[in-house]
C-alpha cells in the first residue's frame, strides 16, 4: 500500500506557490516590483511542478485540484494584476485606463479555471488547453513588467500594457487550443534545441527580455497554429 503521506509533496509545492503569491502582493504594495515579479515567476514554475509531482507519485486528488485552482487565483491571477497596476500607476498611466483591464484579468482567470475544472478528466489531461491558462497569462504580465524594468529591447510606451493585458484576458476566455509545456518539452531533442535557442538569445537580451520574447513566441505560434487548423 502506498503511503498517504505522498500527497504532502504536491500539496506542499502548491502551498509554497501560494506563499510566493502572497509575498508578491505585499512587495508590490510597497513598490518592490522586481522581487514581486520574480516571486510570480517562481509561483509559475512551482505550478508546473506540483502537477508533475502528483502524476509521478500517483498523488492526484480532488482536494489538490481545488487547492491548485485557489492558489492560481491568488498567485497567478491577483498578484500579477496588483503588480501591473502598481507599475503603471508608478509610470503615471491614467488610472481610468488601468482599472478596467486590471479588474478584468483575475475575472478572466477565474472563468478559465472554472471552465477547466468542469472538463472531463480525459479532456483536462489532454496536450492542449482550451484557452490560455491563468498561469501563463499571469507569467506573461509579470515578464512584461520585469522586461520593462530591465534594459528593454524596445522602449514600449507604458500605455501599451493596457491592450496587452486586455489581449491576455481575451486569450484566457477564448477556446483557442494552447499546447501544454509538458508537450512542448516532451523530448530530449526538443529540449536541447529550445535551451540552445534561449542561451543564444541571452547573448543579445537581458534574462527578463529573453524569457518575455520566447513566451510571446509561444503565444504567437499557438495562435497561428490554431488559425491554420481552423483554415484547413
Amino acid at each position: 500500500m502506498k503511503s498517504k503521506y505522498r500527497y504532502l509533496v504536491p500539496n506542499g509545492i502548491t502551498f509554497a506557490s501560494l506563499t510566493c503569491g502572497i509575498i508578491s502582493i505585499l512587495l508590490s504594495a510597497v513598490g518592490n516590483l522586481e522581487w514581486a515579479g520574480a516571486l510570480i515567476l517562481t509561483s509559475y514554475i512551482l505550478d508546473l511542478f506540483d502537477g508533475a509531482a502528483a502524476r509521478r507519485l500517483k498523488a492526484g486528488s480532488e482536494f489538490g485540484l481545488q487547492l491548485d485552482s485557489l492558489v492560481d487565483m491568488v498567485s497567478l491571477g491577483t498578484a500579477p494584476a496588483v503588480l501591473i497596476f502598481m507599475h503603471l500607476h508608478a509610470e503615471g498611466v491614467p488610472l481610468a485606463w488601468v482599472w478596467p483591464v486590471v479588474v478584468a484579468f483575475p475575472l478572466s482567470g477565474a472563468f478559465r479555471l472554472a471552465r477547466f475544472n468542469l472538463l472531463p478528466a480525459k479532456e483536462s489531461g489532454s496536450k492542449d488547453s482550451h484557452g490560455l491558462t491563468i498561469s501563463t497569462g499571469g507569467a506573461t504580465l509579470a515578464l512584461a513588467v520585469l522586461a520593462d524594468l530591465a534594459t528593454p529591447i524596445v522602449n514600449m510606451p507604458d500605455i501599451w500594457f493596457v491592450p496587452l493585458t486586455a489581449v491576455i484576458c481575451i486569450l484566457m476566455v477564448s477556446k483557442i487550443p494552447f499546447p501544454s509545456f509538458l508537450w512542448v518539452f516532451s523530448s530530449k531533442r526538443k529540449n536541447a534545441i529550445l535551451i540552445a535557442c534561449f542561451a543564444v538569445s541571452l547573448m543579445f537580451l537581458t534574462f527578463p527580455n529573453a524569457w518575455f520574447f520566447w513566451n510571446n513566441t509561444y503565444l504567437g505560434v499557438s495562435i497561428a497554429r490554431a488559425g491554420y487548423k481552423n483554415w484547413r
